[in-house]
């Protein structure tokens, strides 16, 4: 049985398999898809192989982030992997700008099954399924098939992220199992509430190295590019971790200031591995106390702690 209570980068579980329901896939394909997202993207697409993937932002014209997302390369285009209303954020602001190029730009999320897997018997379980050898599970890598196109995410554990068309994969858990392991990663999904309000580097993205700052002008850059140069970032990613009840995305962190609890940030992602334990990623300010008493607002007997990040954010 596999139990969410373990910190699975710690006791990587034999097998876990969930359908990622709650993320979508956008297609731009056509002549003019790199130069195009060149222009929109925090990442370089020069950058990307028909055997990696890489990871970014795209942000409005006030730098704020519109989407966090994977990209693959898929016949004459792109793939775009972000959780569903970020995608379709993503999607819309693509759309007004596409006309401009030789692109076509659509939801392409109902031609593949969204399957996630990881553990220590992952790897052979996935290559069994597909019938395929699976490329090296250190993240960046990208194993193709006749029917799939599958992402390798990390390690300890084994982390899969498989793009399946025809016949859907079997799962085991529930999107909880996912939700869980991408917090202890550090890798925030944007979902309603959370969606334009925070420029990337506040979302740690530049830790997961999903923005270039030597590759021109794309949309928001210029606040991008002030926050890292100019110093002038306050706020950056947290994980939590201790008691309290289920939250969504967009939830009020309070911070304790003597007898007081004032505002610190916003819930990212959340998870509860048990009824009382909840698991979140935050952004709260950045020269946070790493033993700040927090909670969740109204949610007066939960209690939180900064849990360590498995990447540094030396640089903003």
């Amino acid at each position: 049985m596999i139990v969410l209570t373990t910190e699975f980068t710690k006791a990587p579980p034999e097998y876990v398999t969930v359908s990622l329901t709650d993320h979508g896939i956008a297609q731009v394909s056509g002549p003019d898809t790199d130069s195009f997202l060149q222009g929109q993207f925090t990442c370089d697409l020069k950058q990307l192989g028909q055997d990696n993937w890489i990871y970014g932002a795209h942000c409005d014209n006030k730098g704020k982030t519109l989407s966090t997302f994977w990209l693959v390369r898929y016949g004459d285009g792109v793939l775009i992997i972000a959780a569903k209303p970020a995608m379709e954020a993503t999607l819309t602001q693509l759309q007004k700008f596409g006309i401009f190029n030789k692109v076509e730009i659509r939801d392409a999320s109902a031609d593949f099954q969204l399957f996630g897997a990881f553990g220590t018997a992952a790897p052979a379980h996935l290559a069994e399924l597909l019938d395929a050898p699976l490329a090296s599970s250190d993240s960046g890598h990208i194993s193709r098939t006749d029917t799939a196109v599958v992402l390798s995410l990390g390690t300890s554990p084994d982390q899969y992220l498989c793009l399946q068309q025809g016949e859907a994969l079997p799962v085991n858990s529930d999107l909880a199992y996912w939700q869980a392991l991408e917090i202890e990663r550090g890798r925030p999904a944007l979902f309603s509430g959370t969606i334009q309000e925070f420029v990337p580097q506040m979302l740690n993205v530049q830790a997961l190295n999903g923005i270039s700052f030597t590759k021109g002008c794309y949309i928001g850059q210029e606040t991008v590019a002030r926050m890292k140069y100019l110093g002038k970032q306050k706020r950056a990613l947290f994980r939590l971790s201790g008691h309290g009840k289920p939250v969504s995305a967009g939830a009020t962190v309070e911070q304790q200031l003597g007898d007081n609890w004032r505002r610190a940030g916003t819930v990212i992602n959340a998870v509860n591995r048990t009824e009382q334990h909840l698991d979140v990623l935050a952004v709260l300010p950045s020269d946070l106390e790493s033993d700040t008493k927090l909670r969740i607002k109204d949610d007066d007997a939960s209690l939180l702690e900064i849990y360590p990040l498995p990447y540094k954010l030396d640089e903003s």
